[in-house]
């Protein structure tokens, strides 16, 4: 195989494997926002199952401002 050839070779290779590395990582993305949503959404429901804990909810969006 000439060293062009080689080198095309070894570039495709390259290029391949970046391309399943994007493909993983926006997997990955996916998957953490996912947990993400379900933390938030189990704090939620916590917080609102508890009057101590959205009371203190209530102070803290009111000293430190509401975060979305």
């Amino acid at each position: 195989m000439s060293d062009g050839r080689r080198r095309r070779a070894e570039l495709h290779r390259a290029m391949a494997a970046q391309h399943s590395l994007i493909a993983a990582t926006l997997g990955v993305t996916a998957a953490f926002q996912d947990v993400i949503s379900a933390a938030r959404d189990g704090d939620a429901r916590d917080i609102a199952a508890h009057p101590d804990l959205a009371y203190l909810d209530v102070q803290m969006d009111g000293f430190y401002g509401e975060v979305s």
